[in-house]
């Protein structure tokens, strides 16, 4: 008899995923999520700034550097005809069409508080020909050719200026036409020019400033944020953008007040040292004087630089230029709420130009 045992299965607990853990692991996703997106967040904000500082820091840069270069050549060539420019007059501009032709290498104009931007005007020349004045002799009648008493140092398209010391006022650039031939026995060469104004009478001198592309006379500003610079050589050039993003540029001068030819102090382009005050300065100081040119030793400038982009964490933003002497605050903006990055960007440029010579 065969037995069939019949087997019984007992049935086994069945497991799954209850609510609870669905929503931890739900509550872990989010979190997962939340720190992703923090890390992207702070990854880009760190990226902003870098880009921020990186834009600005190259603006900041390139505004110092160029606007040290153009210092570096203030007063070159000019320079070395300094005490015969010197009896030129103070046209109260250094600007076309009736520009001043005195030995001035840097002229600053202050912007009027610590807060707005300063501009400045530089002035020389890279002439390569002639360096010195030269004797000539007085023409018949204005515009009438000059007699040089040079028989080299001067080309066609020349820009030079006639001075004669002993007449107020007979200071005049005009532009070299033709040279004639060299007179022999006197070494005498004949100038047809573009004509100036005024008769030269008594010891008449002529400096050669090179040719018009040698010659360089620009004011540097900031206009809406722009650093700019203007011919001023050119009626009615229009300015020229350098660099954006510009917040502020102050300059100083670096003065000799004490006559040993070291830099002592520095000032500002006000009270004594006016624009005006320093067009009609000597070029070396009476007994008792102490503007002078000669006194202007270096000139230090500050500079600065907003980023281009706006960051909504940052609220005010002090600045403080040349040791403290000059400070101020950029406020935030309320609607949005925030600030630009800022960089600021001091140094000092000797005018060596006017310390060789």
């Amino acid at each position: 008899m065969i037995r069939v045992a019949a087997l019984s299965r007992s049935p086994g607990r069945q497991r799954g995923i209850s609510l609870v853990e669905i929503m931890v692991g739900v509550v872990i996703a989010l979190l997962a999520v939340l720190v992703i997106y923090q890390v992207f967040s702070t990854s880009e904000q760190f990226k902003r700034n870098t880009t921020a500082a990186g834009d600005a820091q190259q603006n900041g840069l390139m505004s110092s550097f160029l606007l040290a270069v153009e210092l570096a050549s203030a007063g070159s060539a000019i320079m070395t005809a300094a005490s015969d420019l010197e009896q030129c007059p103070d046209t109260t501009t250094m600007a076309a069409p009736t520009p001043s032709w005195r030995p001035i290498p840097v002229l600053i104009t202050d912007g009027g508080s610590a807060d707005k931007p300063d501009s400045m005007i530089v002035n020389y020349s890279l002439a390569q020909r002639l360096v010195a004045t030269a004797l000539f002799t007085l023409p018949a009648l204005p515009g009438d050719p000059y007699t040089v008493q040079s028989p080299t140092g001067f080309a066609k398209g020349d820009q030079i200026v006639a001075i004669n010391p002993g007449t107020p006022g007979s200071c005049e650039m005009t532009t070299v036409t033709n040279v004639g031939p060299v007179t022999p026995g006197t070494g005498e060469v004949v100038l047809t020019h573009t004509g100036a104004a005024t008769t030269f009478g008594g010891s008449a001198l002529l400096f050669n400033l090179g040719p018009a592309s040698a010659l360089k006379r620009a004011r540097y500003d900031v206009s809406s944020g722009v650093l700019r610079s203007t011919d001023l050589l050119a009626a009615g050039a229009a300015p020229n953008p350098i660099a954006s993003n510009i917040v502020n540029l102050k300059m100083q001068y670096g003065i000799d007040d004490v006559g040993d030819g070291q830099l002592h102090t520095w000032v500002s382009a006000t009270g004594n040292w006016t624009p005006a005050n320093v067009m009609a300065a000597p070029l070396t100081p009476p007994v008792g004087v102490t503007v002078a040119l000669s006194r202007i030793k270096a000139v230090r400038i500050g500079i600065i630089v907003k980023s281009d982009q706006f960051d909504r964490s940052l609220g005010d933003y002090n600045w403080s230029l040349f040791d403290g002497t000059l400070t101020g605050t950029i406020a935030a903006t309320a609607a949005p709420a925030g600030n630009w990055r800022y960089r600021i960007y001091e140094t000092i440029i000797p005018l060596r130009n006017e310390l060789w010579n």
